[in-house]
């Protein structure tokens, strides 16, 4: 017993003088994990980063698309030789073999968006990318199928009013805050660009917005070429908005000059060239006003309208979204006159839910561009006028999972002259070629959209 008791006595000791000094050895336990915490300081979504006080929202959208396409008109083509006897010749505009009647397009986006609350406003960056799989050409025609393609579709620094980056135009707010179409063209102010803007609240919903917006965003200059930019565009907007609906007004300054006239090796060409380009700029303008009522008892009901005028400025008519598409800020009219292209434009939006999961809409839009004397062609005027109205149905089969259909109807008249001189054995010939035609465009198919 006396030995017992003496074994049993040294192990509890060893056990006690373990354990003492296992207390003292560093900790090999892992630290305790920071896990994210929910935002809710700007809705639903966001989360902070771990270790700092900036929240974070992620989110992303696929969009799967089925067009088909088809079309109808009228043109005829008048040509006249040194001041003769016009000649004539008549046809009818069909969709030919080149022009694809369906087109399949499946586009990703992602999107992230970090906001910080400073003790000077708000500190916020945005960043958007698309992924296209095969970008569908200009309403379906001309037989082009894109490859893959990856777009910024905006990257922009916000903190308190300062606005800094690729971010939507501030001229009008119709395609940035409304724009309910799928697909079918709509005649506003709908691109991107580069700016630096200030944005002041002065109480009661009033606001305003000063912008510098990198001119070369804002040209059109398909046919003529236009010369590097010394002047950036300036464009300015004041607002109102109310709990019954928005009014604004909005106006820009954009610059144009003639290009450089080189031939086909790059050498200037000499005043007495026939492809003389004269050293030329001007200063273009726009204006314009849109119009929101808020429809309360439709959820979500709105009525809008955006119109605009331009002079030597036909972005901002949101031009490159017509059908004929090839327009210029600028042109050389009879005597090399230096003139500007001139034209209006007007979209209107009525729409909201049905139903919780049925949402339509209905947009109609127009456009007016005209070239007078272009070319010096007999006083007569080039112009393009458009009007596109378009339909759609979207329903929501369960939360972040729509599936929209749609159908637009697009009447253009459009009538272009052009003028070419030629010289064989010192005798000289002017030909003036003036283009009409009065295309119909229809286009139908459905959208099946996942945003997450």
């Amino acid at each position: 017993m006396t030995t017992k008791s003496l074994l049993l006595g040294t192990i509890a000791g060893i056990a006690v003088v373990g354990a003492a000094q296992a207390a003292d050895l560093p900790m090999t336990k892992g630290e305790a994990v920071e896990y994210v915490k929910v935002c809710t300081a700007f809705g639903p979504g966001f989360f902070y980063i771990p270790g700092t006080d900036t929240c974070l929202k992620i989110g992303g959208e696929i969009r799967a698309d089925y067009r088909g396409f088809g079309g109808s008109g009228s043109g005829r083509v008048e040509t006249t030789v040194n001041g003769g006897t016009p000649t004539v010749t008549r046809g009818n505009f069909k969709w030919g073999r080149n022009n694809d009647r369906t087109a399949f397009n499946t586009q990703a986006r992602i999107w992230f968006d970090a906001r910080t609350q400073t003790d000077w406003g708000l500190l916020r960056s945005y960043f958007q990318i698309d992924a296209d799989s095969h970008p569908i050409s200009h309403q379906g025609r001309g037989g082009i199928y894109n490859g893959n393609t990856f777009t910024i579709d905006k990257a922009f620094i916000q903190f308190g009013g300062l606005t800094a980056g690729y971010a939507h135009s501030f001229f009008g707010f119709y395609d940035n805050e409304y724009g309910d179409t799928i697909w079918a063209p709509y005649y506003a102010e709908s691109n991107t660009v580069n700016l630096l803007a200030y944005t002041a609240q002065f109480g009661g919903g009033f606001s305003a917005t000063l912008s510098v917006e990198d001119g070369r965003d804002h040209r059109s200059n398909v046919a003529v070429k236009q010369g590097g930019q010394q002047v950036p565009d300036v464009v300015g907007q004041l607002r109102w908005d109310q709990s019954w609906g928005s009014v604004a007004i909005q106006a820009a300054g954009h610059q144009f000059r003639s290009a450089e006239a080189v031939d086909a090796n790059g050498v200037p060409l000499l005043a007495t060239d026939p492809d003389y380009i004269p050293h030329k700029q001007k200063y273009g303008w726009a204006v314009g006003g849109t119009g929101l009522l808020k429809l309360p008892f439709i959820d979500g009901g709105h009525f809008i309208v955006e119109g605009q005028y331009a002079d030597g400025a036909l972005d901002y008519l949101g031009a490159g979204n017509s059908i004929f598409n090839n327009y210029s800020d600028y042109y050389f009219g009879s005597n090399s006159t230096f003139r500007a292209g001139k034209g209006w434009s007007v979209v209107g939006e009525l729409g909201g839910n049905i139903t919780p999961v049925l949402n339509a809409n209905l947009v109609a839009s127009y456009i007016d561009v005209r070239y007078d004397d272009l070319l010096g062609f007999a006083g007569k005027k080039s112009f393009d006028k458009e009007f596109t109205v378009a339909a759609n149905l979207t329903y929501t089969i369960v939360k972040g999972l729509t599936i929209g259909a749609e159908v637009a109807y697009t009447r253009a008249d459009f009538n272009l002259g052009s003028s070419s001189t030629t010289t064989t054995d010192g005798e000289t010939t002017t030909t003036v070629t003036n283009t009409k035609a009065t295309p119909n465009i229809w286009q139908a198919g459905i959208r099946i959209r996942r945003v997450f």
